[in-house]
């Protein structure tokens, strides 16, 4: 072993983001009295350090955060249940307005020092308006974290020895018994343990990307391919033209956004349903955009504050420890989600309405509680208003009908648009999103009932995903204000909805889109822009550190019991649940530990930045990690 008085252990992080802002600030609480008096931090980061390369404080203001200033955090609260002390910070609400004060004149009120480009960089108007349940700039949300990045270094031990290096991993091997990690600049660097927090990874495209590439390639089309919106290049969108867009969830509305305001279009209030009209610059496209679905994801509720809390009764109340493993997600799951979705939204309905109940809210209950998924619809219909049924299944398939033209389809999607709404306007007080929110808000239970080995492949990819897919669609869509614009767009001609189970292809010089649910819905364009992004995929990714593991045997994927009885491999490396380091080829844990988005199809809920008094799962794991890391290098010293 190395002796103590030779060798200073040395930890490196890669990746600047959330997470790894996490875990510097988590160093700072766990290293006094861990033992390790002294130590080399190596950072590295080949974007902007506590931004990284998904929040850049320098991307187009008009791209706004999904989640609400109010809901979140990057420190450990009275929730917290994770290694090592609780130590508060301000949310990103709270830095907000200590922000705000200060370029009005006042005082610095916050613990470390504000840097200047958030003095220069003219966000008085969008600070004098925000609100908890503001959606803030993307740049903003960068520039909290650069803050907290900054207070996280403040708060190191001074005897923690940090290297930033402004570079990227691209290999992780051993040398002479240590773990070096190779960096682009050509750098090693000697570590005792490495934490990869490195968020969004490249990762090539499937066999239908493969083919599609190609025939783009011999068509000489515009294909802009999946990727986060601020890393696509939508400079070769032509204006006035007709462009394919696929995808209607958050990708998509960030793209309007750059392909529309950004280029000097302007929303004007007026009396039209959605409450704005567009003003055109002359730069925009002519965008037609489908998805499997075909319609865009439902607006968030308008609270006048944060999201109410979802009661969950039915997931809840359950003693899943006596249920046998693996737990099958339609037998023992869906069913719970479905009745706790009947209950929030029959319960808000009878405070609202309570006149259309005919013997009141006791026997609807009870119904709920007793019925099966293909049974609940007929079990609650003798004791309520027609009118006024839940209907779970035309939710989750909205645009389930045949349409003879594409202006029919057009108008659907805008009244389906106006609809939701009018119902995002009534806050607590609408049934429906009661209801929705309830599905919503189950697929953290579910995620985190149903990760590692709890549940086999089918009931994971299957069962879990749907529910992923539709709580996504109901729950956690754009900021109301974004579907107020698509529907402004949608009546000045520049978005058309091509349908459901849309499908794309490369016919001559042109691609073509069409919808077998639309009656002449083919489109053809010379351009098409896929905006979403691919998940990251073990066995396709395009990441060289990533590859890197691999191919030495220091990562292996995670495997899940397939309906014939043999594993089968997940997205994701396996890890350790509890301490996120790798699992090797051989089955030993690795020095390196591996959190967040790249092993999200393995924990789970890895993608959603901490939400106040949760005890976030991003929290915990990355709090986790860290103080592994910490015994590593306790053992690097005996």
């Amino acid at each position: 072993m190395n002796n103590s008085a030779t060798h200073t252990p040395s930890l490196v992080v890669v990746g600047l983001g959330p997470r790894g802002v996490i875990c510097i600030e988590r160093l700072g609480a766990l290293l006094p009295g861990s033992g390790v008096e002294c130590c080399e931090l190596h950072l590295v980061e080949e974007y902007q350090p506590g931004a990284g390369k998904v929040w850049a404080t320098d991307q187009p203001r008009e791209l706004c955060m999904n989640t609400l200033a109010g809901a979140v955090t990057l420190f450990t609260d009275e929730s917290y249940t994770g290694p090592g002390p609780i130590l508060p910070g301000p949310t990103q609400y709270e830095w907000c307005l200590a922000v705000r004060e200060h370029l009005a004149g006042g005082a610095w009120s916050l613990d470390t020092p504000l840097r200047d480009a958030v003095r220069q960089g003219g966000y008085e108007a969008e600070l004098a308006v925000v609100r908890p349940e503001s959606h803030p700039s993307r740049a903003l949300y960068g520039e909290y974290l650069v803050w907290c990045y900054e207070r996280a270094l403040s708060r190191l031990p001074a005897t923690v020895s940090v290297y930033v290096h402004d570079a990227r991993a691209t290999a992780i091997d051993d040398d002479d018994g240590r773990t070096v990690v190779a960096l682009s600049t050509g750098e090693r660097l000697v570590a005792d343990s490495v934490i990869l927090a490195t968020g969004w990874l490249d990762v090539g495209p499937n066999a239908a990307d493969a083919a599609l590439a190609e025939a783009v390639a011999t068509a000489g089309l515009t294909w802009v391919a999946p990727d986060s919106p601020i890393l696509q290049d939508l400079s070769d969108v032509p204006a006035g033209e007709p462009v394919i867009a696929r995808g209607l969830g958050m990708g998509f509305f960030d793209t309007m956004a750059l392909l529309t305001l950004h280029r000097g279009g302007r929303f004007v209030p007026s009396s039209e349903p959605g409450g704005l009209t567009y003003q055109p610059s002359g730069q925009e496209p002519v965008l037609y955009v489908g998805s499997r679905r075909g319609v865009p994801f439902r607006a968030k509720s308008l609270y006048g504050g944060l999201p109410p809390a979802a009661a969950l009764e039915h997931l809840r109340g359950r003693d899943w420890s006596t249920v046998p493993r693996p737990i099958d997600y339609d037998r023992e799951v869906w069913p719970l989600v479905v009745r706790d979705a009947y209950t929030a939204y029959y319960r808000t309905l009878c405070e609202e309405l309570p006149g259309v109940f005919h013997v009141g809210l006791t026997p609807v209950l009870a119904a709920i509680a007793a019925a099966t998924p293909d049974s609940i619809d007929d079990s609650v219909a003798p004791y309520v208003d027609p009118d006024y049924r839940f209907d779970l299944t035309a939710l989750a398939h909205p645009a389930s009908s045949s349409y003879d033209s594409p202006q029919a389809f057009d108008a659907f999607v805008a009244m389906y648009l106006a609809d939701d709404l009018y119902e995002a306007e009534q806050g607590v007080h609408s049934a429906l999103k009661a209801g929705l929110w309830s599905i919503s808000v189950s697929r953290k239970f579910a995620i985190q009932l149903l990760t590692f080995g709890e549940t086999d492949a089918v009931s994971h990819d299957v069962g879990l995903g749907s529910l992923l897919a539709f709580g996504g669609m109901v729950g956690s869509g754009p900021p109301a204000f974004r579907n107020r614009q698509l529907l402004a767009l949608a009546r000045a001609g520049l978005v058309h909805f091509v349908g459901p189970s849309m499908t794309v292809g490369v016919r001559g010089d042109s691609f073509e889109a069409c919808s077998p649910a639309v009656d002449g819905s083919t489109v053809r364009a010379r351009v098409l822009v896929d905006a979403w992004m691919r998940n990251h995929d073990l066995a396709r990714t395009e990441d060289d550190l990533t590859a890197s593991l691999v191919q030495a045997g220091r990562a292996r994927p995670y495997m899940r019991v397939g309906p014939d009885g043999t594993p089968r491999a997940s997205a994701s490396p396996d890890i350790d649940p509890v301490t996120s380091r790798l699992v090797r080829a051989d089955g030993t844990l690795d020095v390196v530990h591996l959190v967040g988005i790249p092993v999200d199809d393995a924990r789970g809920d890895g993608v959603i930045s901490p939400m106040p008094r949760t005890n976030p799962t991003m929290l915990l794991d990355t709090s986790h990690a860290t103080a592994s890391a910490i015994g590593l290098l306790q053992e690097a010293l005996r």
